[in-house]
């Protein structure tokens, strides 16, 4: 990707599926990261994720690994100053992290510890990551010329859904709303700020909810191109609107949902027979 080599990224959320394809991406693409997640086990695991077997001391330096809960605004205030620090700025904000809880359903099922614990993670610390981001970012952006946001959204911020997950959706529709005021309100100040919006991806995450012929079938007949993401497809969109390649490209969400949000009917017969 043109323009991301050396340029310090933040990475939220860097252990799972998706987190590790990004975070593989950007490091192919020769970036200085920060690898920030919940537990300092985690961390350990995404910075190692990159690592090769050999000990490299060059490639080693160009990655640090962070953890705390940044749903909690000391913590996400500390992770940021920890990053800028790292590399001497900060270029790049990736708020990937989020949870999906078992108890999250429909309006009526769903008990207000499940959404305010989900709110609090998917919504509350990309608020507050930006928040005490923005500083660092525009810094950045006034020697260099430019930084860039992506807030991990979700198909469900698009369409809704019979298989209810209330406050996952509510919060990914909101990190939309997020991502759009600041957007604009930053756009002089050299900083862009997109979404990406994932539809289903094959992670162990998603797993339990393909793990059954009937299960995928139910799914597989509402995407267009009969089968799942796949995490690195996500990833290398995440690259791009970080690049200098899409330098005019601000306020927007972009999908990776293979058709769905623009099917009405879809023709089943060739999807794939697995997940």
């Amino acid at each position: 990707m043109q323009g991301l080599k050396e340029k310090p990224i933040l990475l939220t959320g860097a252990a799972g599926g998706i987190g590790r394809a990004i975070a593989k991406r950007l490091h192919m693409a020769q970036c200085r990261l920060i690898l920030a997640e919940k537990t300092d086990e985690l961390a350990a695991q995404a910075r190692q994720y990159l690592l090769p077997n050999a000990p490299d001391a060059t490639n080693e330096a160009k990655i640090v690994s962070l953890a705390g809960d940044i749903s909690q605004p000391e913590i996400a205030a500390h992770i940021v100053q920890q990053a800028e620090a790292a590399f001497g700025g900060l270029y790049g904000l990736v708020n990937n992290a989020a949870i999906l809880e078992a108890k999250d359903g429909g309006i009526a099922a769903t008990d207000y510890q499940t959404w305010q614990t989900t709110l609090n993670m998917n919504l509350t610390s990309v608020y507050l990551m930006c928040h005490h981001a923005l500083p660092a970012l525009k810094r950045y952006a006034s020697s260099y010329g430019g930084s860039a946001i992506i807030n991990m959204s979700s198909i469900t911020a698009h369409r809704g859904s019979a298989q209810a997950q209330i406050a996952y959706t509510t919060a990914k529709g909101g990190v939309e709303a997020l991502t759009r005021e600041i957007a604009i309100a930053h756009a002089r100040d050299n900083i862009r700020a997109n979404c990406v919006a994932a539809g289903p991806v094959k992670t162990a995450r998603t797993a339990h909810y393909f793990d059954t012929d009937e299960k995928w079938h139910m799914r597989r007949r509402h995407i267009p191109m009969g089968r799942l993401g796949k995490p690195e497809e996500i990833a290398a969109l995440v690259a791009f609107l970080l690049s200098e390649e899409a330098n005019y490209m601000t306020g927007a969400s972009y999908l990776a949902d293979g058709g769905i949000a623009n099917a009405y009917l879809v023709d089943d017969k060739k999807g794939s027979d697995t997940p």
